[in-house]
């Protein structure tokens, strides 16, 4: 009976450690998650997330910038990117998808720059586990615009990607204005309810005040031999002749450039091409964009 009591004894001993580390092993603290974020600009709040990976360590962070007005947005990028060590921010521009304010393209811009500064901040840094070395920026269509610009604009940035990108200053006259486009931009932007205060009239108006400043080929000099990766599609949408091919040239021509190119034979949202567009994106980032 004494024997069988110690043993009973143990064996609860033993069950309890083990209870234990299995408890520990599933509320594993570093798993992969998903955090809602705010962000502030002028007092005007906008929505977005970070997709978080597994562990502890600060993980390279990759900033998503979705187009006009965001119906894509990538977010299987986003998560392809997170299983691999990346972490992944989000968020929607002012006026954009409920974000406070009033959507313009300038704003759009500020607005990059502003979700760069948080994420940069050492406090928010490092309870998101971001690393503050290896932040790059990818963006599809007006947020290929944003992602070029945001790299442009912010030393800080270690490499930039854009997907079909236009260049809203397109040769001076801005995208509205481009002889080579198709798409009716005036009258889609009218139609664009999920952008607060915006219409074709008013970006008609910018582009015709602001196509200059917004030219991304007057800018290129700042690239500083930072790399970028431009994946164009076969398509209408974004023409290549106006918009992606004097980027291209601009940016090679840069000292020390470090300019890639990809075609991808596909339509503006690379529907059928989900996995290549995602490929190229891991192989450049992993690549180009992590300092050894």
């Amino acid at each position: 009976m004494k024997n069988f009591q110690t043993f009973s004894f143990i064996f609860i001993l033993a069950a309890i450690f083990l209870s234990k580390i299995s408890h520990a092993k599933s509320t594993n603290e570093y798993q992969a998650s998903t955090t809602e974020l705010t962000f502030n600009v002028n007092d005007k709040r906008m929505s977005g997330f970070i997709y978080q990976a597994a562990g502890e360590a600060p993980h390279p962070t990759v900033l998503l910038l979705h187009g006009y007005p965001g119906n894509e947005k990538n977010l299987d990028v986003a998560q392809a990117l997170r299983s691999k060590g990346w972490n992944v921010v989000f968020f929607h521009y002012r006026g954009a998808w409920g974000s406070e304010g009033e959507f313009s393209f300038l704003n759009a811009e500020q607005d990059v720059q502003a979700v760069l500064k948080y994420i940069n901040n050492n406090d928010n840094a490092n309870k998101l586990h971001i690393d503050r070395n290896l932040i790059s920026i990818v963006g599809h269509s007006m947020g290929g615009h944003m992602a070029i610009a945001g790299i442009l604009d912010n030393p800080s940035v270690n490499c930039a990607i854009a997907y079909d990108g236009a260049n809203l200053g397109v040769g001076d006259v801005g995208i509205i204005k481009d002889p080579e486009t198709k798409i009716p931009w005036k009258e889609y932007s009218d139609t664009l309810f999920m952008l607060n205060g915006w219409s074709g009239e008013k970006a008609q108006k910018e582009l015709r005040a602001h196509s200059k400043d917004l030219n991304l080929v007057k800018r290129v000099n700042n690239i500083n031999g930072r790399p970028v990766l431009l994946i164009a599609a076969d398509s209408e949408v974004i023409p290549l002749k106006s918009h992606i091919e004097p980027l291209l040239k601009a940016l090679r021509n840069t000292k020390n450039s470090k300019i890639s190119y990809k075609l991808i034979k596909d339509d503006h949202s690379f529907n059928s091409s989900r996995a290549e567009l995602i490929d190229a994106t891991l192989s450049f980032l992993n690549s180009n964009c992590i300092v050894k």
